[in-house]
């Protein structure tokens, strides 16, 4: 039987030699792996075939549909049209990905299904990309152009274990896990709005309303299954596969498609929380109290907050000022903690802040975004100081809002107590310690209908993430970290974790997937060569 590879395609000719990897012979063959998933021998023999008379018609070229015809044929017959669909029948959060047309959807049901996926792509060298909530702003993220979108949704059980660990489906979104898990009264380390997928956000770090005590959502993942470039399925821990487990920790989708996540459990009730508007002139006392509150987080990590400046077109020179603040257990209103007290001194307009459950919390957040427009996301860090926030939120109204419909900047803490958690279960690979802190970081974020405002977006917002940037280098304020969840497709995040831990990211790759799978078939996310759309417009 003839085997299909790399070389005979001829598509990485000129790229790196593959490295040297004990994890993975240099004589891979995708057919035998396949063979061993169980998939039929005439079958695979068929499709050998039919790939070789392509390669002598000349048919391979890179804009051929001919490999991802194949390989979705090839699904179809092996899992049927329950599991495989020629139409994308996805919903998106953003406008831009939800545009994109792959040639096949396929929705996974056990994680062999997504080993064969990823063997078959190797094999015929049509590219994928992996959907699971589908809540990243920009294009090509976990969608593909006529490639295979590979939707988690059917991978979505929830089941609490021993040892105080759940372990949570990579399809799911968290209104889904909060509302399985209050029934035990328990939750994890997640996100904060009821829409967004376990999946991306995890892999990307994951800040949550229990970030200052508990640290990001991949700071509390005690082991992830995990499907590898060679199609082998792992169980990965700090003891099994340590350098992996580190990877996955903030490292994207770099390594492989995970399908579980096991995540560390805690006891919770009801919690308080929600948002409050402001006036404009509340804007002086809101910046002051967001500060001290990121400084003073030792006293009582327990507290959540965000400051928002926003801006709408519909009342252009209004400024449009919130805050949100969560609690993670109830309290009565007129006795709350001491932390909280300058925030709630603050005169609103409008709130909506009491007792609720987690998962009520994240409805609430997941209905101030809702999907079908076009979105923009950039992110920056800075140490935490006063006059900078300032200049951050007088520059921002001062040059870029009420360009666009709605813009906005949200001011977020990355406090000591929160970067001390980084260091659990052995550190994750996002590069900054408790000694870099109190940081704050902020999400410039943009909401659009017309296609032909989209370069003047990512301009406008480039200058604006260069020009913070430059402001906070002259006053020795300036963190290379980006959060890659709130990151735009023009900034190299990874890059942003230091030149250590890129060079041990590449390590880990180089191990585990040493044909570089994940760097080329799998081309959307944030991947160890730089920012994925390149320079902004």
């Amino acid at each position: 039987m003839r085997a299909w590879s790399l070389v005979s395609l001829g598509v990485f000719a000129a790229a790196r030699a593959l490295a040297q990897s004990e994890f993975e012979a240099s004589d891979f063959n995708a057919t035998e792996a396949l063979l061993a998933n169980g998939i039929d021998a005439q079958l695979l023999e068929s499709l050998n075939e039919q790939l070789d008379d392509a390669v002598v018609a000349r048919d391979l070229s890179a804009e051929s549909s001919i490999p991802c015809t194949l390989a979705c044929a090839t699904l179809k017959t092996v899992y049927g049209a329950d599991k495989l669909f020629t139409s994308d029948a996805l919903i998106y959060w953003s406008a831009q990905q939800d545009a994109v047309v792959p040639a096949c959807t396929f929705k996974p049901t056990v994680a062999l299904e997504v080993s064969t996926l990823v063997l078959l792509s190797r094999l015929t060298q049509c590219p994928f990309a992996v959907k699971g909530g589908g809540h990243t702003a920009f294009v090509g993220s976990s969608s593909i152009q006529g490639g295979i979108t590979v939707s988690l949704e059917r991978l979505n059980s929830i089941k609490v274990l021993s040892n105080n660990l759940a372990a949570v489906g990579a399809g799911n979104r968290w209104y889904d896990v909060y509302t399985y898990l209050e029934k035990f009264n328990l939750a994890v380390v997640g996100g904060r709005a009821a829409g967004v997928g376990v999946s991306g956000l995890t892999l990307g770090g994951g800040i949550s309303h229990h970030t200052n005590i508990r640290g990001f959502a991949c700071d509390n993942v005690a082991s992830y299954e995990l499907v590898t470039a060679s199609g082998r399925i792992l169980s990965v821990s700090q003891v099994t596969y340590p350098d992996l487990y580190w990877a996955l920790r903030g490292g994207g989708n770099n390594f492989g498609i995970v399908t579980t996540f096991t995540m560390e459990t805690f006891a919770q009730g009801p919690m308080w929380g929600g948002s409050r508007r402001h006036s404009p002139d509340a804007i002086p006392a809101l910046r002051k109290a967001f500060v001290n509150m990121v400084k003073n987080a030792p006293s009582d990590p327990k507290a959540a907050h965000w400051m928002i400046h926003a801006s709408s077109t519909q009342v252009p020179g209004v400024k449009l000022v919130s805050s949100e603040l969560e609690y993670p257990t109830q309290f009565a209103p007129s006795k709350p903690p001491q932390i909280l007290k300058e925030y709630l001194a603050i005169p609103a307009y409008d709130e909506n802040i009491k007792n609720r459950t987690l998962a009520q919390i994240t409805v609430m957040l997941n209905d101030s975004m809702p999907s079908g427009s076009r979105q923009s996301f950039w992110s920056a860090a800075f140490k935490l100081d006063l006059e900078l926030v300032d200049f951050i939120g007088d520059y921002f109204y001062n040059t870029t809002a009420w360009k666009y419909p709605v813009t906005s900047i949200a001011f977020q803490s990355l406090s000591v107590p929160a970067l001390q958690a980084f260091a659990r279960n052995g550190g994750n690979a996002l590069g900054i310690r408790a000694a870099d802190g109190p940081l704050f970081h902020i999400l410039l974020a943009s909401t659009w209908q017309d296609p032909a405002m989209d370069q003047g977006v990512y301009r406008d917002s480039a200058k604006f993430i260069d020009a913070v940037v430059k402001e906070a280098k002259r006053r020795g304020l300036a963190s290379s970290y980006i959060y890659m969840n709130y990151a735009s497709p023009y900034q190299a995040v990874v890059d942003g974790y230091g030149s250590a831990n890129l060079k041990r990211l590449r390590q880990v790759a180089d191990v585990y997937d040493p044909a570089q799978v994940f760097q080329t078939l799998q081309p959307g996310g944030f991947k160890l060569g730089g920012a994925p759309f390149g320079t902004a417009p």
